[in-house]
C-alpha cells in the first residue's frame, strides 16, 4: 500500500498540488482575510501536497516557494508602490538567515566527525560488551548507544545506519535468523523505534527539532530560555529515557525472546573491538570535540551562548588543519545540502504565515465554527500529543510533517491565547515519533531491510509503543512541564 501511494504520489503529485493551490486561490476571499493571507494559504496548500507526495525533490519545493513569495506575494504587508506590488527579496529569503538552519549544517559536521573517526561505533560496542549478556540487555544496549550519540547526530537516518551493524552483530551473537525468531523481531523493532524516540530527547537529535524551535522563536519575536538547547533537554530527556527503556519491554511482551542468555558469549563484540584496535588520537579528538559541544549546549541556560554559534565554534575546531579531524572536502560530501535548501524554504514560509497571521485567521474561523472557544490548554495539548504521534502513519518524512504541523500548532496557540512555547514545544518533541510503517522515515526502511520483522508486526508493535508513549508524555505534561516552568 505504501509503495502504491508513493508511486501515484510521484506520478501525479505535482499536478494535484497545482490544482489544490489554484482551487484555494479561486475561492472567494472570506471576510476578515486579506489578499496576502489568501495567497500564502494557496502556496501552503500546494506545498503540503508536494511534501507528502514527494513528486518533486524537497529542495525543488523550496525553489518554488521562494519564487512565488517574491514574484506573487511580494511582501508581508501587501504594500504597493506606484500601483505596483513591492517585491522584497529579504521577505522571500528570510528563512535562510535563521540560526536553526545553520544548526543543521554545523550539527552534521560534528556528527560526521564522530562517525568517520569510528568513535560512535566504538562507544556502541563497549556498551554491548557491558550490558549484552541477556536478551533484554542485548536489545537495550544499542538503544542506549543510540541515545548517547543522539545529541550530535541530527539525522534519524544517519543514527540508524550507524546502529545497524551493531544490531546485526547482536543478532549474530544470539545466532538468530531473519524472520524466524521472536528475539530477532524484538531486537530489530526496538532499535527501529529507538531512533525515533531518541529524536525527541535533544534539540540537535533530528533535523525537525531546530526547525521547530526556529518557528517558535519567530512567533515569539525573540529567543527565550525555553527555546534553548539546555531547556529542551531538561524538558524532554527524562521522559525520553522512560519511553526508550519502556518501549523494549512493550515489544518483548509482544514478542517474548526464546532464550534466556547469549549462546556462547560475546565473541562478535570482542572480535569487532579487537579489529578496531586501540583508540586512535583522531578518535580521541572527535570525542573531545563532541564533549565540548555537549557541555556548552547543556549549560546554555547559564552562559547564554547561542546553540548554533557553539556548533560553529566546534565545527571550526573539527575542520582546522592539524587541530581537527576532518577536511572540508571530507565533510561536505556528507552534509545534506538538499535539506539545507528545503528547510530554508520551510522556515521562510512558516515565518511569513506567522507574521501575516494567515493560519491564525483559519484556526479562529474553525474554532468559532465548531464552538470550541472555551477549550482549556491542557486537554487540548494532550489530545494533540496523541494526534502528533499517531498521524505519523501518513507521512513519509518527519521533516515535511514538522514543516506543515508546527505552524498550525503555533496558530492554534495564538488563536486560543495560549503560551506559544508552552503549547508547541511538547508537540515538537514528538515530531520524530515515526514508529508505524517502513516508509514513514528512512531509518525505518534501513532496519526493515534487514528482514527480521514484517510490516504488520511493525504496525502491531508501533501502536502498543505509541499508546505507551502517549501516556508517558501526557503524565509529563501534567507533572513535569509545569515544574520546570514551561507554562
Amino acid at each position: 500500500m505504501a509503495n502504491k501511494f508513493e508511486e501515484y504520489g510521484k506520478k501525479y503529485g505535482t499536478v494535484i498540488a497545482v490544482l489544490v493551490a489554484l482551487l484555494v486561490w479561486c475561492l472567494p476571499t472570506p471576510e476578515g482575510m486579506n489578499l496576502t493571507q489568501h495567497k500564502l494559504l494557496s502556496i501552503f496548500s500546494g506545498a503540503v501536497i508536494l511534501w507528502v507526495t514527494l513528486s518533486v525533490s524537497v529542495a525543488t519545493s523550496s525553489f518554488i516557494i521562494v519564487s512565488l513569495l517574491y514574484f506573487w506575494v511580494g511582501n508581508a504587508e501587501g504594500a504597493l508602490k506606484g500601483g505596483s506590488l513591492v517585491h522584497n527579496a529579504g521577505f522571500a529569503l528570510s528563512g535562510f538567515a535563521s540560526p536553526a538552519l545553520w544548526m543543521l549544517i554545523t550539527g552534521f559536521i560534528i556528527s560526521i566527525a564522530m562517525t568517520e573517526t569510528g568513535m560512535a561505533r566504538r562507544v556502541a560496542l563497549h556498551l554491548m560488551r557491558r550490558f549484552g549478556k541477556t536478551p533484554g540487555g542485548a536489545i537495550l544496549s544499542p538503544m542506549i548507544a543510540n541515545l548517547l550519540v543522539a545529541p550530535l547526530t541530527p539525522s534519524n537516518t544517519a543514527r540508524t545506519a550507524a546502529m545497524l551493524p551493531i544490531v546485526e552483530g547482536v543478532a549474530q551473537a544470539y545466532r538468530v535468523e531473519p524472520g524466524k525468531s521472536n528475539f530477532g523481531k524484538a531486537l530489530f523493532l526496538s532499535n527501529t523505534f529507538a531512533s525515533n524516540i531518541t529524536a525527541g530527547g535533544f534539540l540537535t537529535a533530528t533535523i525537525p527539532n531546530p526547525i521547530a524551535i526556529g518557528m517558535i522563536v519567530a512567533a515569539l519575536g525573540t529567543a527565550a530560555s525555553v527555546t534553548s538547547w539546555g531547556f529542551w533537554a531538561l524538558a524532554a530527556l527524562p521522559t525520553t529515557l522512560i519511553v526508550l527503556v519502556g518501549s523494549q519491554y512493550v515489544v518483548r511482551w509482544l514478542f517474548p525472546p526464546e532464550m534466556k542468555t547469549i549462546p556462547g558469549g560475546l565473541e562478535y563484540v570482542e572480535t569487532e573491538l579487537r579489529a578496531m584496535g586501540p583508540t586512535t588520537p583522531r578518535e580521541k579528538k572527535a570525542l573531545l570535540f563532541f564533549s565540548l559541544a555537549l557541555l556548552l549546549w547543556a549549560t546554555d541556560m547559564w552562559h547564554h551562548f547561542n546553540s548554533t554559534m557553539v556548533a560553529f565554534v566546534v565545527s571550526t575546531l573539527i575542520l582546522l588543519p592539524k587541530v581537527g579531524v576532518l577536511s572540508w572536502k571530507e565533510a561536505q560530501k556528507s552534509i545534506p545540502w538538499e535539506l539545507f535548501v528545503y528547510f530554508g524554504g520551510v522556515i521562510t514560509l512558516s515565518n511569513v504565515l506567522t507574521k501575516t497571521k494567515a493560519f491564525e485567521w483559519v484556526i479562529k474561523s474553525g474554532i468559532t465554527g465548531l464552538g470550541l472557544t472555551n477549550v482549556d490548554m491542557m486537554p487540548l495539548m494532550i489530545g494533540l500529543m496523541g494526534f502528533t504521534i499517531f498521524s505519523h502513519i501518513i507521512w513519509s518524512t518527519t521533516t515535511a510533517m514538522a514543516g506543515v504541523m508546527i505552524p498550525i500548532y503555533i496558530g492554534l496557540a495564538q488563536s486560543f491565547g495560549f503560551p506559544v512555547a508552552g503549547f508547541v514545544l511538547p508537540q515538537a518533541i514528538l515530531m520524530g515519533y515515526a514508529l508505524f510503517l517502513p516508509f514513514n522515515t528512512m531509518g525505518n526502511i534501513i532496519m526493515f531491510g534487514a528482514g527480521y520483522y514484517t510490516v504488520s508486526e511493525q504496525l502491531k508493535a508501533a501502536f502498543a509503543v505509541g499508546l505507551f508513549a502517549w501516556a508517558a508524555w501526557a503524565l509529563t505534561a501534567v507533572a513535569w512541564f509545569p515544574v520546570i516552568g514551561l507554562y
